[in-house]
């Protein structure tokens, strides 16, 4: 299948071009950076967002990177446009903030995996072959694995859970809280990852959706790879196993920690949105729905 995708990267266009993509790129990422960490206005950002919606031709919507700026474009997506014509869209990092919003305001999938920026030397087999069989496939994903060499999946607390599947990164689901895109966890399996955040700041996360009753509602709990996490130097610090288990594992609910769901080496492509089924005593994932757009 052949998915003309609206926003790209130039120094990977050739390895798209390769995978079978037809790109086309968007003003804004020709403004990379252009203002301060932005690539232009929150209105301009998310016009055009709505443009590949709105145009037919378009059939996918990969994002660049990640960051920061997501969160400001909120209050300017057509979720109605979005509901209106569903596509694939794809993205990570600060791209939580859109995932969240799409899911929760027009009811779409989307799927958690690699920005373009990802997409060069550093793409692994692995990586490619989930964000491959995730995208493009119509039948529900079974059983998600790690690759041999990745992290071994820990349980945090035993047990079985079933919902659709939610989440990704932490601190963009903490700045969801009290305003008209707040995450909804409510009977669902809730994936969360992080990256460069002291174990301390990842419990200040946590805890703002312990005390929101997020982690409370989820009927699930799964731990992605927390990546250089490290405690100030002299700092007297909960290693982040420790943190895990004390904010996680307090709740009963069925978790493990160690998927391949964010920023590692290795990067699966999660379907939002679909059923999914944790085995959380064997550390075992299951997605039972399929994800790809009719």
């Amino acid at each position: 299948m052949i998915w003309t995708i609206r926003l790209g990267s130039g120094r990977v266009l050739r390895s798209l071009g390769e995978l079978g993509f037809d790109v086309t790129l968007g003003d804004c990422v020709r403004r990379l950076r252009t203002r301060g960490y932005l690539s232009g206005s929150d209105e301009e950002r998310g016009d055009e967002l709505n443009e590949a919606f709105r145009d037919d031709e378009v059939e996918a919507v990969f994002c660049v990177t990640g960051g920061y700026g997501t969160p400001r474009m909120l209050p300017y997506v057509d979720y109605q446009l979005v509901k209106s014509k569903p596509k694939v869209f794809l993205g990570y990092s600060d791209i939580t903030a859109l995932h969240i919003a799409l899911n929760e305001k027009s009811g779409m999938v989307t799927f958690h995996g690699p920005v373009i920026t990802d997409m060069g030397s550093e793409f692994t087999e692995y990586t490619e072959r989930c964000f491959l069989r995730a995208t493009a496939t119509a039948e529900p994903l079974g059983e998600i694995t790690n690759p041999v060499d990745g992290p071994i999946i820990k349980t945090i607390t035993d047990g079985e859970a079933r919902g659709k599947l939610i989440g990704g990164n932490i601190s963009l689901m903490a700045a969801t809280m009290g305003t008209p895109y707040e995450i909804d966890t409510k009977g669902k399996i809730l994936f969360v990852e992080e990256v460069d955040d002291p174990p301390y700041l990842i419990d200040r996360n946590l805890t703002n959706l312990w005390l929101a009753g997020k982690l409370h509602d989820a009927a699930g709990i799964i731990v992605g790879e927390i990546l250089r996490s490290k405690p100030r130097e002299d700092e007297a610090s909960l290693s982040v196993w420790e943190m895990l288990r004390d904010r996680i594992g307090s709740l009963g609910k069925p978790a493990v920690y160690g998927f391949c769901c964010g920023h590692g080496t290795h990067r699966l492509t999660l379907p939002i949105g679909v059923e999914a089924r944790l085995d959380a005593t064997h550390g075992k994932l299951w997605i039972e729905e399929s994800a790809t757009v009719p």
